[in-house]
């Protein structure tokens, strides 16, 4: 498989290339060249298989030759392996949950995904590969655990100083050595600057063999296809007409929602795609008024999802030909308040006796703001309530289940985490002595 960049003016490369290399030199990112089509009657068949059989096909779209079926069907296997229940709502609202996982949280696919396509590329010459990301909460911890231990492998976390979560630190700090966990004096958006600064210096890519875990990097998204065929599956087998479904897909970097736009170019039928945001709503705002504002990033609820400028926002505006009425007659967009995230969270409890928590609140209530409410429609919850223990019981008025196990993962660490100013000589000088 060759991939290509959304700007078009830098070099066709191959799988590993997109992989390891994965910001092309011209600043855009890596996308497919050439996407087939699911065959329809495996889709009718769907009810019958598991979601690792059906990743076992999706998957194998991006990969081509480069990698042979025995070894995709280990990479599958191992990230793929935990449950992912559809929990009917109501007679027209489901929620898929992702979040049963090693990390509680969606991520855990990609990063197990990644950790394992990445290691197969390993030449096992001593050298070394330097993992990269920049993270709120969920997606450093995912990549972490996902990279614990990898032989030839250092993970560097970059996290904001005022978003040093009690659910994130530790499962940075003691996942495993090779994991360094960076506490920046800045916000996500210095994070994710010095990690484009890293890729962007030239000298130090002659030092160092870099790559990116965040979801710029394509592997994070290949197995999220997945995910939406298994939705439908799923919905096919409780009675919903699948076909007509919409997907409510909490929102930040715009990853999942570039996954359902590829997995609808691979012949999935479904109804509307919903980004649906917190506060921090640059899509939902380009979606509504044609403007891409840039504007500051605020704290939410939903807090996995605080980010200014979604990342793979050139991955949707490519798959439209940069066409925003083209990317409307597929995506719809909504804004959802932590009043709004607060009264979803207690009315679903109230009349469903779920507990949801904040990011899939955002997805619920952006279902409740569809024109046509008489479709079926499913919220991907991105993420374990436990994970926002305090404010769903303080919602809810009941334990959340699953606490003591978040509770265990987020016990105090017994390492700690370097703190380094916003700046990318800080990073240069650390990433140079971490070797």
């Amino acid at each position: 498989m060759e991939y290509y960049s959304t700007k078009r003016q830098s070099p066709i490369v191959g799988l590993r290339d997109a992989v390891i290399d994965c910001m092309p030199s011209d600043g855009g990112l890596y996308m497919p060249e050439a996407l087939p089509v699911i065959p329809k009657a495996f889709i009718n068949n769907m009810p019958d298989m598991n979601l690792r059989e059906i990743a076992y096909v999706t998957t194998n779209m991006f990969l081509g030759s480069d990698v042979d079926s025995a070894t995709l069907k280990k990479i599958v296997d191992e990230s793929m392996n935990f449950e992912v229940p559809l929990v009917r709502l109501s007679d027209r609202r489901y929620a898929l949950e992702l979040f049963h996982g090693p990390t509680m949280a969606f991520k855990d696919f990609g990063a197990m995904f990644m950790s394992r396509l990445v290691q197969s590329f390993n030449p096992h010459d001593g050298t070394k590969l330097n993992v990269l990301v920049a993270t709120t909460g969920n997606t450093g911890a995912a990549v972490a655990k996902g990279f614990s231990e990898a032989p030839d492998v250092n993970v560097f976390v970059l996290y904001p100083q005022n978003h040093r979560l009690p659910d994130m630190y530790p499962r940075l700090i003691d996942v495993g050595s090779n994991v360094h966990a960076v506490e920046v004096g800045g916000s996500i958006d210095d994070c994710k600057a010095m990690v484009s600064a890293a890729f962007a210096d030239a000298a130090l890519r002659e030092k160092l063999l870099l790559t990116s875990a965040n979801s710029v990097n394509f592997a994070r998204l290949m197995p999220q296809l997945a995910l939406f065929f298994y939705a439908y599956a799923q919905l096919m087998s409780a009675g919903a007409d699948a076909s007509a479904a919409d997907i409510a897909l909490p929102s930040g970097n715009l990853g999942m929602l570039t996954a359902g736009l590829l997995a609808r170019r691979a012949g999935l039928t479904c109804g509307r795609l919903i980004a649906a945001c917190n506060a921090n709503n640059t899509f939902d705002v380009l979606m509504k008024t044609g403007r891409l504002v840039k504007r500051p990033t605020v704290s939410t609820l939903a807090r996995f999802m605080d980010m200014s400028m979604p990342s793979n926002l050139p991955r949707l505006m490519n798959l439209c030909d940069g066409d925003t009425s083209r990317l409307r007659g597929e995506v719809d967009s909504a804004s959802v308040s932590d009043q709004l995230i607060e009264q979803t969270i207690s009315r679903t409890y109230e009349m469903t006796g779920y507990q949801t928590e904040p990011h899939a609140a955002v997805g619920l209530a952006a279902l409740d703001m569809r024109s046509d409410a008489e479709r079926p429609g499913v919220v991907f919850a991105t993420a374990h309530p436990a994970l926002s223990r305090r404010t769903v019981e303080r919602l809810t008025g009941c334990s959340v289940a699953g606490a003591k196990t978040a509770e265990k993962a987020t016990s105090a660490p017994t390492g700690k985490a370097v703190k380094l100013p916003a700046t990318y000589p800080a990073l240069r000088k650390y990433l140079l002595a971490n070797q």
